[in-house]
């Protein structure tokens, strides 16, 4: 058996429409519950998380063991960063904050191995199976079968977004609507018209190059919504739903 679950670059090369969840409170029974509840993939979410590597190569184990696809998102576009992100299992890494195509080409290459990018390699890894599942094998198995997520979620990405779409190696792209309606000069407000009708633009160019869009949805109907408008990669946030849960059922005994 190999280590990594390399379902995730099959599906979105397929052309599938995928539902996930990031995971920014990082307990492995959080990410149980979401493969046992039918996501396709989970976001360990390193940006805004507080979880270290030993404790992100733990919940990978839980995504594993639960039958959802680990997907990483880094803090950065960092070489040493998503090395060691990829090294302890992830299925793919999402890195933010990608604004030009040297930021986009410096993620790729990080995170292939020689010839196709620039990534160490180690036999030792969990990755590799400590070496049961290392050598040439593990390096061509990782190169073909490792997902690449970048964000589109600034001005400046949007205004870069045709030299974007040529970069080889990324496979779905992530519109971040808070990030991108502050980036507008809309904070706080993602549902402003200037704002949908970027997002809508920016799925239609990504789809049309071949790659998967994603963005973050907030609820069934926005769900489907996005959907229909193209997207394929979509992530609903676990506190998110536990908020409004929780809120709901106080706000049911309380009337």
């Amino acid at each position: 058996m190999a280590v990594i679950d390399t379902r995730l670059k099959e599906w979105l090369r397929e052309g599938r429409t995928l539902v996930g969840l990031f995971v920014s409170i990082p307990h492995p029974a959080l990410v149980e519950m979401a493969g046992f509840a039918g996501f396709d993939f989970v976001i360990l979410d390193n940006e805004h998380g507080p979880a270290g590597i030993e404790t992100t190569e733990n919940l990978i184990r839980a995504a594993r063991a639960a039958g959802v696809v680990p997907v990483v998102r880094v803090s950065s576009a960092n070489t040493q960063e998503i090395l060691r992100t990829l090294d302890i299992g992830a299925s793919a890494v999402q890195v933010p904050q990608v604004n030009d195509r040297a930021t986009a080409e410096l993620a790729v290459r990080s995170a292939k191995y020689p010839p196709e990018g620039i990534r160490g390699v180690a036999n030792s890894t969990r990755a590799a199976g400590w070496g049961f599942f290392g050598g040439l094998e593990h390096i061509e198995r990782s190169n073909a079968g490792t997902a690449v997520v970048t964000h589109v979620e600034t001005v400046e990405a949007l205004r870069n977004l045709d030299d974007l779409l040529t970069v080889p190696g990324i496979d779905a792209m992530f519109i971040g609507p808070t990030d991108l309606s502050t980036s507008m000069g809309h904070p706080g407000n993602p549902g402003h018209p200037e704002v949908q009708g970027a997002i809508e633009g920016a799925i239609r160019r990504i789809a049309a190059a071949g790659k998967a869009p994603g963005i973050l949805v907030g609820d069934p109907a926005a769900y489907r919504a996005w959907r229909e408008k193209g997207a394929r990669y979509l992530v609903f946030n676990i506190a998110s739903l536990i908020v409004r849960s929780l809120t709901d059922v106080v706000a049911a005994i309380r009337s």
